[in-house]
């Protein structure tokens, strides 16, 4: 098969793979959820890692609980991040607390994204505003309803 063909073949089921997983996981958690995020943020180069995460926020109203569940990497290789999170806004930015970077020793991450539904390009600070200590690399997040 050309290359081409392999990768569009390869790209079709992943992202058959992907709707069905979405699909799934929509359907658990019912009409509590009020925001599902998703974050890739990547520092290119030797020097670089990655985070991506999958959000669930519960309501009703301003504030709330939830879940995620995702990775990030350093050097090293990636490692599971997954647990319970708390989260508020105040109309315009949703700020998350109770993400841990595990591949960070346990680091935790307060998270902040829009509250706006869309799809947002930024920075690694831009969602999480204390790694200042890494290279800004870039982010691409989805905040769904």
């Amino acid at each position: 098969m050309h290359k081409v063909g392999r990768f569009a073949a390869a790209t079709a089921a992943v992202m058959a793979t992907a709707v069905v997983w979405a699909g799934a996981a929509a359907a658990d958690y019912g009409n509590t959820a009020v925001r599902q995020i998703e974050i890739s943020a990547n520092v290119p180069g030797n020097q670089g890692g990655g985070a991506w995460l999958w959000i669930e926020l519960s309501g009703p109203g301003t504030s709330g609980t939830g879940t995620y569940a995702g990775a990030d990497c350093g050097r090293g290789g990636a490692v599971s991040d997954k647990g319970d999170v708390s989260w508020w806004t105040d109309g315009t930015t949703i700020h998350i607390n109770g993400v841990v970077f595990n591949g960070f020793g346990g680091l935790p991450v307060p998270v902040t994204v829009p509250w706006q539904t869309g799809h947002y390009a930024g920075t690694l600070q831009s969602d999480f505003p204390t790694l200042v200590f890494l290279p800004p690399g870039f982010s691409q997040t989805t905040v769904a309803p």
